[in-house]
């Protein structure tokens, strides 16, 4: 009801739980947030509960976060900050491609067990495999990235690219010198 007030109201943070945290302690989410206890903040009116959305998910480590009001207390308000951390990679397999093809990669992927899994940390291995078979010759190069659980381990994925090189790229040339349709006729 207090965000449906004509007349905006001063509150003062009295505290700040979050929930759903795994891997990260509650301090250090709370503190990334940009909220703190004792801020004075206006309601309605306020942007501070989107900037502190903003600043958690500009971290990459949770992929989603909603802030409640939990309990108000005549100008005190206590809030819940409900997280959904990001994954962690727990390994990763390069599919339908030779071992030696492998063992040349793995160092070019810059994909390092425990490390948050992002959508640009997918995107930058898809380009590092397509680089690599395109210096080889391979042009048409498609990956599929498949994410699964890992068994056992909460919060963490096996990453799983199926890599299909297609058709190795070749140039054939032509022999002008031999070549009697093309004698004597400008270039």
């Amino acid at each position: 009801e207090i965000f449906n007030s004509r007349v905006a109201k001063e509150y003062t943070i009295a505290g700040i739980t979050v929930t759903g945290n795994k891997s990260f302690d509650q301090n250090l989410i709370i503190s990334i947030s940009g909220l703190a206890v004792g801020d004075k903040i206006q309601i309605p009116g306020t942007d501070v509960f989107s900037k502190a959305i903003t600043k958690l998910w500009k971290q990459n480590l949770i992929a989603d976060v909603e802030v409640f009001l939990t309990n108000l207390v005549d100008n005190q308000l206590y809030i819940e900050l409900a997280v959904t951390e990001r994954p962690r990679l727990e390994d990763y397999k390069l599919i339908g491609i030779k071992k030696g093809e492998k063992d040349d990669l793995d160092a070019k992927l810059g994909l390092t067990k425990g490390r948050v899994v992002t959508d640009n940390m997918k995107i930058s291995a898809v380009d590092a495999i397509r680089r690599f078979f395109a210096d080889k010759g391979y042009g048409n190069v498609k990956v599929d990235v498949k994410e699964t659980p890992a068994q056992g381990i909460q919060n963490s994925v096996v990453i799983i690219f199926n890599i299909n090189k297609g058709n190795k790229i070749r140039v054939n040339s032509i022999n002008f010198a031999n070549n009697d349709n093309i004698r004597g006729s400008k270039l």
